[in-house]
């Protein structure tokens, strides 16, 4: 996911490779450098939309703060999370490892790294940070919580809102509207996140 990002840093593809491989090891460190430090490089024809946000930070692995204890105190309330089929399960995972642990983040981003959409994958971090706040407020918690099905609930929640724009199917049934829509605000992400994990599990 790095190289690709680099590629698409440096040709506007992320496929295009040609244009990497010319960077004189000084720019390709320089390049890197701005990437991890959230640097990011904008040409003057691309703004920076939301949907470019979650691309870098899901190529760069970045999590917000206490990620790893929400999804840990998830861990704690049922049998395991699943994103598509691809399910992490809470045993022996919270037997065997703590939430600050190194081999637990470990765990986590390998789980994580199954979704090969950078965007998406932002989206499903989200999508466990909201679930990790209202837990408690959950009445109706299943066995294993399924990510996707709270995701595309969210998205058919907003998509009934924006019926006069006629949002366009974009990436893995997510429209581009969805991912150019910032987390926060009244009509933020996590707002669809948040109501799509009421009417599913209160």
């Amino acid at each position: 996911l790095l190289i690709k990002l680099i590629a698409k840093e440096t040709s506007g593809d992320e496929n295009d490779f040609d244009k990497m491989c010319t960077l004189r090891p000084i720019h390709f460190y320089q390049l890197i450098f701005k990437l991890f430090s959230g640097g990011v490089t904008v040409s003057d024809n691309e703004q920076l939309t939301w949907e470019r946000i979650r691309y870098i930070d899901g190529s760069l692995n970045r999590l917000p703060k206490n990620f790893h204890h929400s999804l840990y105190s998830l861990l704690n309330i049922t049998s395991g999370l699943d994103l598509g089929g691809n399910i992490i399960r809470s045993f022996p995972l919270i037997d065997e490892m703590t939430a600050g642990e190194p081999q637990f983040a470990i765990s986590i981003s390998n789980w994580l790294d199954k979704i090969p959409q950078p965007q998406l994958r932002q989206l499903y971090v989200e999508t466990i940070m909201i679930l990790g706040s209202l837990q408690k407020m959950m009445k109706n918690i299943p066995d294993v919580i399924e990510l996707h099905a709270i995701l595309y609930q969210a998205h058919e929640i907003f998509t009934h809102d924006c019926a006069n724009h006629n949002p366009s199917t974009h990436l893995c049934g997510i429209s581009q509207e969805f991912y150019l829509t910032p987390p926060t605000g009244q009509y933020g992400t996590l707002n669809y996140l948040a109501q799509a994990i009421a009417q599913l599990f209160y």
